[in-house]
């Protein structure tokens, strides 16, 4: 083994690769499956930002407004909350 060398396979790049994504399959390619994913996005996300702004409403006469325990709590809840839904 002494003084055998190591042949190295070096991948390409992440632009590299875009690039060849480009030139074969073209720009729509890259957006492939996305309306499902939003689908599935969409309806959990809109849960969560109406729990997250009801309990912040909420909580901003409990505690000093628009504080740090306020955004905390109210992320929490709306974590909860969303979990809760499914």
């Amino acid at each position: 083994m002494a003084g055998a060398s190591v042949n190295r396979i070096v991948s390409p790049g992440p632009l590299h690769c875009l690039k060849l994504i480009l030139e074969k399959e073209g720009p729509r390619s890259l957006f492939r499956g996305l309306g499902p994913n939003l689908v599935g996005v969409a309806p959990s996300r809109a849960i969560y930002f109406a729990a997250y702004s009801n309990c912040k409403e909420k909580l901003n006469d409990v505690f000093d407004p628009d504080s740090t325990q306020v955004h905390m709590i109210s992320a929490a809840m709306a974590e909860h909350k969303k979990l809760n839904t499914k």
